[in-house]
């Protein structure tokens, strides 16, 4: 009787303990959780208020660097691998495109960290792909495989119009540069959206007039998919 009553008390100890510890693990993780979330604020505000990306960069990457490294969560990653995006849009922009790869290079880690923590989120996977249309620009060196990563985010959620509209017009802009068999799942995917929206393609066509200030090249495009405008 005093052997069981010893090895309850044993037992009744390695459990305190457990609890114990288990608690101390929660209580850690939720203080890192809030300095996480409390960075992400900070960066949040700061970036509404920014005058030059390119002289505060250094601090907002750092803001980031600190949200991460307190809590590894995939939507901060996809914010850090979003900011470096801008950045390297910025020396596109100003004509500099030879130095953008340092920062895409870190676009694509983070975004890639993101898409590992919540491989769902088609969003994450949207930004991933500017990240290989910037690559070489303009050359395109990997827009097939940016492409590739669209198709991708569109199959999580076939059904998001503001995510297949914004596929659609850089796969019709980057028409000459098709497989045919991304011209057939092009028109699936058209198809499939107008059935959904009868007034998706009249939706395509004013996005397309915005950029281009015509839409006779979009029209003949979808003509050659056998979709009338």
């Amino acid at each position: 009787m005093k052997g069981q009553n010893d090895a309850r008390r044993i037992m009744q100890k390695i459990a305190t303990v457990l609890a114990m510890a288990g608690g101390l693990l929660a209580l850690t993780a939720s203080v890192f959780l809030y300095c996480g979330y409390w960075h992400y604020y900070r960066y949040q505000e700061a970036i509404r208020n920014v005058r030059s990306l390119e002289r505060e960069y250094p601090a907002l990457e750092k803001r980031l660097r600190a949200v991460v490294n307190c809590y590894p969560l995939s939507v901060f990653y996809y914010e850090l691998g979003r900011l470096h995006l801008r950045r390297a849009m910025a020396e596109v922009e100003f004509y500099q495109a030879q130095n953008s790869d340092i920062y895409l290079d870190k676009a694509r880690e983070a975004l890639l960290r993101a898409v590992e923590g919540n491989p769902l989120d088609h969003s994450f996977l949207w930004e991933l792909s500017k990240v290989y249309f910037l690559y070489n620009y303009p050359i395109m060196t990997y827009a097939e495989k940016g492409r590739l990563i669209c198709r991708e985010a569109l199959r999580r959620y076939p059904y998001n119009e503001f995510l297949f509209l914004n596929i659609a017009l850089i796969f019709f802009e980057q028409w000459p540069l098709l497989e045919q068999s991304e011209k057939e799942w092009l028109a699936e995917s058209l198809k499939r959206m107008i059935g959904a929206d009868p007034r998706f393609i009249d939706r395509l066509r004013n996005r397309w007039r915005q950029s281009y200030r015509e839409t006779r090249t979009l029209d003949a495009r979808l003509a050659e998919l056998k979709l009338s405008p």
